[in-house]
């Protein structure tokens, strides 16, 4: 009797019916886009990401990236020295990058370099209206014949800490510093464009 009730589960196991081999063609799969929607059902906020070829992405508006993508296309963040690197460290700056309110108008701007090639542009992306910007050149250069790098370095300068200069106009806006080496000069704007002053 013992003997029976071990070869009980035996006798049921094998005369339940054959597992069927499922097959591809059996198995019904949504298209990719709608299994990842069914999956994560969050909102289509229509949010413009900052795909551009502007290489590699620098931290900038949607908007300034598309005006760059369009007029500067194949432009890209130089390589900046080491020397201005270290230079740029003095003033807690990036040195390829300088935010503040440049023109005067309580909105935030931005001056940035880019490279091509041995080619070297300064510019500054004024923000006319609320996300809206226009692209300004401040200088054109060369890259380093040595190393292909920048040998400039950007920097915000808050008006009370302009240099004591009798030529510098008396307003309240920042500057642009822009440096290279130990020669460094102020980037002002006033009557609707930029003008240079040394820095001594």
């Amino acid at each position: 009797m013992k003997n029976l009730l071990y070869l009980l589960p035996l006798f049921i196991l094998a005369c339940s019916p054959k597992n069927e081999e499922v097959k591809d063609e059996q198995v019904q799969v949504a298209p990719q886009a709608e299994a990842l929607d069914s999956i994560a059902s969050t909102e289509k906020d229509a949010l413009k990401t900052d795909e551009n070829e502007i290489s590699p992405t620098l931290p900038l508006p949607p908007d300034v990236m598309q005006l760059l993508a369009e007029e500067y296309p194949g432009w890209e963040q130089p390589e900046i020295a080491p020397a201005a690197q270290q230079k740029a460290k003095e003033y807690a700056s990036a040195p390829s990058l300088a935010r503040g309110d440049f023109d005067g108008d309580s909105r935030q701007d931005v001056a940035l370099q880019l490279a091509k090639e041995k080619e070297l542009r300064l510019i500054v992306a004024l923000q006319t209206q609320e996300g809206k910007y226009k692209l300004v050149e401040l200088k054109q250069g060369t890259l380093d014949n040595g190393n292909g790098q920048s040998s400039y370095y950007l920097y915000r300068v808050a008006p009370d800490e302009w240099p004591e200069n009798a030529e510098l106009p008396k307003l309240a806006q920042e500057a642009i510093g822009v440096g290279t080496g130990e020669k460094a000069r102020l980037y002002i704007y006033q009557n609707g464009t930029f003008k240079s002053y040394p820095i001594p």
